[in-house]
C-alpha cells in the first residue's frame, strides 16, 4: 500500500514537469522563429541590425588610444560588390571609435580581435556616410546593402607604432627588391654597378647619360645642389612604366611637354605638386639640356600608398625624363 501511494504522488510530479517545460518551449518557439526568420540578425536599442558571423560582442568596449586593424566588404541590394578591402595585400588601419555615432561605428565598438561581423544597412543611409563614392552615389535609395567587417587585431597605442614601423619597413625591403632586381637585370656592360648610382637617402637609384652619349659615374647628381638650381621652371618629356615594364605614361605620344616648377633651390624642399608622380616635378631640374635620366623610384616618389588605373598601391616605378630645357 505505501508503494502504491508513492508511486502514485511521483506521476502526477513528472505531469507537471512535462507541463512546466511544454510551457516554457512554448514561450521561446516565437523567439526561436523570429530569430530564423530574420536570418540570425539582432537589432541594437539605436537600429544597428547585425550578427556575428565569428566570435561575439565585446563585453566592455576598449578605452581610448587603440587601433583596429580590419578588412571590409560592401554588398550592393543587388549582390554586387561595390567595396572589398579582402584583395588588399595589407589590413585597413582605423582609430578605435570613442562614440557610435552611426551604425557602422557601433559595429567596431562591438568587435574585437578575431570577429567578424554583418551589418544591414540602408542605401540611403550608405549615401550620407559614403557619398563620395560613385558606385554608391548611383545606387537606388530605399534598399538595403550590406556591409562585412571582419576585425584582425585592436592593438595598443604602443604595439600600434611598432606594427606601423615593422610595416613601413617591409613595404621598404619590399619596394628595394623589385628595385634591385631590374637594376641587376638591366646594367650597361662594363660600367660599375651597370652605371647605376643610388641615393639611399632619397631611396633613388638612377644613371644619367650624357649628351656625348657617355654615362655620368662620377657626380652623384642627387646628392648635390640640382644643375638647374637657377631655373624656377623645366620643360621636358618622360616616360614612367610599371617596374614590370608597363608604359604607363608618354609625354611624346600625348603631344606635348610637360613642366616641371619650383619656388626655392632644392626642389626636393620647393617643387609644385603638379604631377600625380610626385618625382616628375623634381627630378627634371637635375639635368642639363641634352641628358637622359633614368630614374628607378619606390612609390614614396611615384604614386604612393593609392596607386591608380593600373598600378598598385605602394609600386615603384621606372621614370625616363629627357629634353630638359630650362624655362
Amino acid at each position: 500500500m505505501q508503494q502504491e501511494s508513492l508511486i502514485q504522488k511521483i506521476e502526477p510530479m513528472k505531469i507537471n514537469v512535462k507541463k512546466s517545460n511544454l510551457a516554457r518551449y512554448a514561450m521561446l518557439l516565437p523567439m526561436m522563429l523570429l530569430w530564423a526568420c530574420n536570418g540570425g540578425f539582432k537589432t541594437s536599442d539605436k537600429g544597428l541590425v547585425y550578427k556575428f558571423t565569428q566570435g561575439e560582442a565585446l563585453k566592455k568596449p576598449y578605452g581610448p588610444h587603440h587601433f583596429m586593424l580590419l578588412n571590409h566588404m560592401l554588398i550592393g541590394p543587388n549582390g554586387d560588390t561595390l567595396e572589398n578591402s579582402f584583395k588588399s595585400d595589407t589590413l585597413e588601419e582605423l582609430p578605435y571609435p570613442m562614440q557610435a555615432k552611426n551604425e557602422l561605428l557601433e559595429a567596431l565598438m562591438m568587435m574585437g580581435s578575431g570577429t567578424e561581423m554583418e551589418v544591414k544597412i540602408s542605401t540611403d543611409s550608405l549615401k550620407q556616410k559614403i557619398g563620395g563614392s560613385p558606385l554608391i552615389g548611383l545606387l537606388e535609395s530605399g534598399k538595403e546593402a550590406r556591409f562585412i567587417i571582419r576585425v584582425d587585431k585592436v592593438l595598443s597605442a604602443e604595439d600600434y607604432d611598432a606594427y606601423r614601423n615593422q610595416k613601413f619597413l617591409n613595404r621598404i625591403m619590399a619596394e628595394n627588391k623589385l628595385i634591385d632586381e631590374y637594376a641587376t637585370k638591366n646594367g650597361v656592360a662594363n660600367l660599375p654597378e651597370g652605371g647605376w648610382l643610388l641615393d639611399s637617402t632619397k631611396m633613388i637609384k638612377y644613371r644619367i647619360k650624357r649628351a656625348d652619349g657617355k654615362y655620368d659615374v662620377e657626380q652623384r647628381r642627387l646628392e648635390n645642389a640640382p644643375v638647374l638650381k637657377s631655373a624656377k621652371a623645366a620643360t621636358f618629356h618622360c616616360e614612367v612604366y610599371n617596374i614590370d615594364g608597363t608604359l604607363l605614361v608618354n609625354s611624346s605620344m600625348e603631344g606635348r611637354m610637360y613642366k616641371a616648377e619650383k619656388v626655392g633651390v632644392d626642389p626636393f624642399e620647393s617643387a609644385l605638386a603638379i604631377y600625380d608622380v610626385k618625382c616628375l616635378n623634381i627630378l627634371p631640374f637635375y639635368l642639363n639640356e641634352g641628358e637622359v635620366g633614368e630614374f628607378l623610384v619606390t612609390s614614396a616618389n611615384g604614386y604612393g600608398n593609392k596607386g591608380r588605373i593600373g598600378v598598385p598601391a605602394y609600386a615603384p616605378l621606372r621614370v625616363v625624363i629627357k629634353s630638359v630645357k630650362p624655362d
